[in-house]
């Protein structure tokens, strides 16, 4: 077998569908880091069924999707098929080629294929079992896998081991025997509890059944009598009820006549009634006449009030008008004054600007005269200032090469300082390189020191990590040890839930009823009793015994869905049940005070139980009357003082009945449908509790393996700090080496300094022959200048003078223009104040003609008002008139009203004597009603009882029942009858039916018992086998493998030991695997020691080593000679080929020495970002590159 092609599409960085075909030996995937090479790895990995998207290094499933590009849109999902040649039948029962498909598309919908076939992953998972190939087989050994071998836990080994020997089929066979032996220890519990239910009700129900019977008999004997009793009675009832209806009759008619008389005479009186109503009318309408006149009156007087002031407030507008006129004529003539006097202040403005012109004119002409004079002066004083400039130009001359020459006698100085320094530097320089030199091998020691410290420290991790790793493996223990205790009891609650769901202990008719209710056939009904009440653990078996069959009684809303219910039952043939109505089951407590009292009295049972209020009296008919005590004989001293009266259960269910029988015996424990609610509500509490167990303990496994990974983690930083220690001494002796160096240079700088001094001395003697020079002629030219300010000192003074005098006339001819520009503005203003005095006094006259009109409008007002007035005064005195005759009128209808009311109450005093015999009949009429339905209610009582108890009408109970020759003696003998069937006490007939449904069912529950037993005892046997056999064949593979391990190893390194050990040889097959290797000239104790590529040359030896004993079909290998330097690829390549006949080789790498040795290769380029693309190369062409 060996793989033909691989093909993909739109799996990571492929998008379009690539295909690559392989021959048999070595085939090379090369390509740049990113290019998407090891997604080819990843591609036949997914497709052989792995599932950890870790392992596919992306997040979620979705992610082997190709998510898309800026230029590509995302697939919508990815599709890998592997093609492998299977003419050799490794594969047996399938074709010459086998085609595997994995897709997986966006929405999460997956498929698996074998030759377009679609199967389940499990199907995958077998075809490649013990093949090499697979999600745990070492046919794929992906980036980082390598060292994976290496580095991982002893236990964490195995899976590789287990696949080359061989035995994952037998393992995978094991696992699915203990899966189906622990289905069958589930079912073998479930069995035992449900036969264990079943054996607890065989027994009481068949006492339950006969009982039934015997009721059943009873109840048909009572029907009989009692249906003959009610048919005499119903006879009677109907020859009385004629009588009293003939009666009825007489009565009511001469009840009609006196009816006829009363309505004549209140026809009479309602016609007084009327006349007395109309006269009433008639008077309050002229009464309302009355008051509409006096309201009227009242408006018109106070229409003149109103009139009257208007007039009394025009008169005195008017006069204030006048006074406003009067006003306004002085304010006329004081406003002419004004405007003269604004007129005479506006001339005097006018001749002081013209002065104030005039005086500006003169002294202008002064100012030109004196500025011809300043002319003049200023030409003499710019001549003595230019020859002045020219010796300020030479002086400076002179300086300027004086202080060339001073900065170069400075200069010379300082630099002979410096030189001096520089030589005091060179020399002290010594001291400092040899003081440096000692601290820094002081420092040198202390490193060493520290490096030989933190190698005690990282034994001391050592020693920590194995005692922490310990701890970790106890509490793994602990937890799974917690985690099947917690299993177990969730197993036991899932069986009572089933049990509680499937209404086990039921009677088959009472699960028809409550399956119906569920299903919204039957309306009204609130199920058993044992399903509305809770009760406390310590009491479940006493109210257990209480009710007996009663747990089983329906409890409906009404009579009316009781009948349904049971009709229901009749037509689909489900057997018999007892229901309980609301509205008709009524009960009460025992009413026996001192009873508190009694030692070993707990309380009524109907106390005991928890339920809603609304079945408070199906609960006291059914429990109010027992009482519940402490055991047998604190039963037994209470019923004999309460002389047997009432019914009297214990605690562990033994019962003293009303009447001093006694029932008892052992009881089958968790056996009733209450104790099963109990036991699941103590299972939730225990599940809440084992939970919070597990998770604490969880908790602290991944406290104490976090302690574990931060001892590995300080462990990496102490090797850390160690390789920087050892870096730093090496950077510190090469420090020492410069210091000598530097030491050596300081001789040669010293002669070079003495060469610089001599040179100096030189330049000082120039610079002070020149400052010598300078000094004479800067003396000449001093005193000239001297001369020359003088002379200009004189003429500064003169034109000080005149800069003064121009001063002053410019500020008198500035402060007369401001004068000017301040009369102008006060002859602008005072103009714009005439025109606004004339324009007021244009506006007198309108002002006057307005307040002329108003005083002429508020007359007309007052005229109109008088008018008004005398309009309102004379319809005053119409209205007076008219009250006086509607006063007359009042007093008419008034003694009509009063003459009606004489002439009704003289008809009322007949009509109270006719009433009087009306009552006296309607009392006989009532009396003898009362009588008739007294009678009636009996009547229809035994109609109903007849409906309710037996379904059946009158005229179906006339032809079934017996005449009767004495009532009484039937009477009694139904009496007997009723008595019997109480003493019966709570009678559950559909027993009878149940008992048979539990027999059967317990009979079937056994064989099953049987049965599943036998299959666990053969699954046992098998497990064993099977466990025999692996433990033979992985102890013989495992020899063979460590044996080819050893070989190889030696030959891969060139010599050195290796080994692998189990850590618990007693028990191969949970036994770890230790790797014990010592390369050529090194002592190993521990595999993290070894170099990155010792570790992977170590892995590969294994690899190698499994190889020899069960070639894989094929491998592919992901980058395990990363770690490798080029000879030790070299090797790795040239020891593969020795296995290219029995397995064939996919290498993803980018090593050239693994790749010349590749009879394929195939390059992975990414042209387009994201996107890989594929080229195939021969080695014939790649060589010739």
């Amino acid at each position: 077998m060996y793989l033909k092609s691989l093909e993909i599409q739109g799996f990571k960085s492929f998008p379009d569908k690539i295909s690559l075909t392989f021959d048999k030996g070595l085939t090379a995937v090369v390509g740049p880091n990113g290019s998407g090479k090891s997604n080819i790895g990843d591609s036949v990995r997914w497709v052989l069924g792995e599932q950890s998207t870790k392992t596919l290094r992306g997040n979620k499933m979705e992610d082997v999707i190709f998510s898309g590009t800026v230029t590509r849109k995302p697939m919508g999902f990815a599709a890998v098929t592997l093609n492998i040649d299977n003419t050799d039948k490794t594969l047996a029962d399938y074709a010459d080629e086998v085609a595997v498909t994995r897709k997986l598309y966006r929405s999460g919908e997956s498929e698996y294929m074998i030759n377009g076939k679609q199967v389940r992953l499990k199907d995958i998972n077998e075809l490649f079992m013990d093949t090499g190939l697979g999600r745990d087989g070492y046919s794929i050994i992906g980036q980082g896998r390598i060292a994976e071998i290496v580095g991982a836990k002893s236990n964490e080994r195995r899976d590789i081991f287990e696949e080359a020997a061989g035995i994952s089929k037998f393992r995978y066979k094991k696992h699915e025997a203990e899966k189906k032996l622990s289905s069958a220890q589930e079912n073998i519990l479930r069995l035992t509890d449900i036969i264990s239910e079943l054996e607890s009700r065989v027994e009481p129900l068949r006492i339950q059944s006969e009982k039934a019977e015997k009721f059943v008999k009873l109840a048909q004997e009572r029907k009989q009598l009692e249906i003959s009793v009610w048919v005499h009675r119903l006879d009677e009832f109907k020859a009385k009820l004629d009588e009293f209806e003939e009666k009825i009759l007489v009565n009511k008619n001469e009840y009609e006549n006196i009816e006829n008389d009363i309505a004549a005479e209140e026809e009479k009186i309602q016609l007084g009634y009327r006349k007395m109503q109309e006269s009433t009318v008639k008077a309050e309408e002229y009464r309302q006449k009355i008051i509409e006149e006096e309201q009227t009156s009242s408006t018109l007087k106070s229409d003149i009030a109103v009139y009257e002031n208007d007039i009394k407030y025009s008169n005195e507008k008017i006069n204030e008008l006048i006074s406003r006129k009067n006003d306004e004529k002085s304010a006329k003539e004081k406003l002419g004054d004004e405007i003269k006097n604004a007129e005479k202040q506006l001339d005097e403005l006018n001749n002081k600007k013209s002065n104030i012109a005039k005086e500006i004119t003169i002294i202008t002409e002064q100012f030109k005269q004196f500025e011809d004079e300043a002319s003049r002066l200023s030409e003499g004083f710019d001549k003595y200032s230019n020859e002045l400039n020219a010796l300020y130009i030479k002086e400076s001359e002179i300086k300027f090469s004086a202080e060339a020459a001073e900065r170069t006698l400075l200069e010379t100085k300082q630099t002979e300082e410096s030189i001096y320094r520089k030589k005091e530097e060179l020399s002290s320089g010594f001291v400092n390189y040899e003081n440096d030199i000692r601290k820094l091998e002081k420092k040198l020691e202390k490193l060493k020191s520290t490096s030989t410290e933190i190698k005690n420290k990282l034994n001391g991790y050592g020693i920590l990590y194995k005692s922490r790793q310990e701890g970790f493996e106890k509490a793994k223990v602990d937890f799974e040890k917690t985690l099947f205790e917690l299993k177990e009891k969730q197993q036991k609650r899932k069986l009572l839930i089933d049990l509680e769901n499937n209404m086990e202990g039921f009677a088959g008719s009472v699960k028809n009823i409550l399956k119906a209710s569920k299903q919204g056939r039957l309306g009204g009904v609130f199920g058993t009793v044992a399903q509305n009440i809770n009760v406390e653990a310590e009491y479940a078996a006493a109210i257990e015994t209480a009710l007996g069959g009663a747990m089983q009684n329906v409890i409906v809303e009404n009579e009316d869905i009781a009948k349904r219910c049971i009709r229901y039952l009749k037509e689909q043939k489900g057997g018999r049940a007892t229901f309980l109505p609301l509205t008709s089951v009524k009960g009460y407590e025992l009413k026996e005070v001192k009873l508190d009292s009694e030692e070993g009295f707990i309380n009524l049972a109907s106390r005991l139980v928890d339920y809603n209020e609304k079945f408070s009296g199906i609960i006291n008919s059914l429990l109010g009357r027992i009482v519940v005590a402490d055991d047998i004989d604190s039963a037994t001293m209470i019923a004999k003082k309460y002389g047997y009266k009432f019914r009297i259960v214990t605690l562990d269910g033994q019962v003293i009945n009303a009447g001093g029988s006694f029932t008892g015996g052992s009881m089958q424990k968790s056996a009733g449908v209450i104790t099963r609610k109990n036991e699941i509500e103590k299972l939730d509490a225990e599940i809440d509790k084992l939970t919070l167990e597990r998770d604490s303990l969880k908790d602290k496994a991944e406290k104490i393996r976090s302690e574990v990974e931060k001892l590995r983690y300080d462990a990496e930083g102490a090797k850390e700090i160690l390789n920087q220690n050892e870096n730093e001494i090496v950077q510190v002796t090469s420090e020492i080496n410069s210091l000598i160096a530097l030491s050596n240079q300081n001789e040669n700088q010293l002669d070079e300094i003495k060469r610089q001094l001599d040179e100096n001395n030189k330049k000082s003697e120039t610079a002070k022959g020149i400052l010598c020079e300078n000094k004479t002629k800067l003396d000449e030219i001093c005193s000239r200048i001297k001369e020359y300010e003088e002379k200009l000192t004189e003429s500064e003074e003169l034109k000080i003078q005149l800069h003064n005098q121009r001063e002053e006339f410019t500020q008198n001819i500035s402060s007369l223009k401001i004068a000017e520009m301040e009369i102008s503005k006060d002859s602008q203003a005072q103009e714009k104040e005439i025109q606004n005095l004339l324009n007021a006094l244009d506006k007198f006259a309108e002002i006057n003609e307005k307040i002329d009109y108003e005083v002429k409008q508020q007359e007309l007002i007052i005229e109109e008002k008088n008018e008004l007035i005398s309009k309102r005064k004379s319809e005053l005195e119409n209205f007076k008139t008219n009250s006086e005759e509607y006063q007359k009128q009042i007093v008419y209808w008034q003694n009509v009203h009063n003459q009606q009311n004489i002439a009704v109450k003289e008809i009322q005093k007949g009509l109270k004597a006719i009433n009087e015999s009306k009552e006296k009949i309607m009392g006989e009429v009532m009396r003898l009603e009362e009588r008739k339905n007294t009678i009636q209610r009996d009547y229809d009582n035994i109609i109903k009882q007849l409906l309710e108890n037996y379904e059946m009408t009158r005229s179906e109970a006339i032809q079934i029942a017996e005449k009767l020759d004495d009532v009484s003696k039937a009477q009694h003998e139904l009496t007997d009858i009723k008595n019997k069937i109480r003493a019966l006490g709570n009678v559950n007939v559909g027993a009878i039916e149940e008992y048979k449904e539990v027999s059967e069912r317990y009979e079937f529950m056994s064989k099953q018992l049987s049965d599943v037993k036998a299959s666990k005892n053969e699954l046992e046997k098998i497990i064993v086998d099977l466990t025999e056999e692996m433990c033979k064949i992985f102890s013989e593979s495992f020899e063979i493998i460590n044996s080819n391990f050893k070989s190889i190893f030696t030959e891969l390194f060139g010599g050195g030991k290796a080994e692998l050990i189990l850590t618990d040889p007693d028990n191969v097959l949970e036994s770890g695997i230790e790797i014990s290797v010592a390369p050529p000239g090194k002592v190993i104790k521990n595999l993290i020691s070894l170099s990155g590529g010792e570790q992977s040359f170590v892995a590969i030896a294994i690899y190698f080593a499994i190889l020899c004993l069960r070639p894989a079909p094929f491998c592919i290998l992901d980058e395990i000679d990363a770690a490798l330097d080029e000879v030790n690829v070299r090797k790795y390549a040239q020891y593969l080929k020795k296995f290219t006949d029995t397995t064939q080789f996919v290498l993803v790498t980018h090593r050239r020495s693994a790749m010349e040795e590749a009879n394929v290769l195939y390059g992975v380029t990414m042209q387009e970002d994201g996107i890989s693309k594929l080229l195939k190369m021969e080695q014939v062409d790649f060589q010739e590159e």
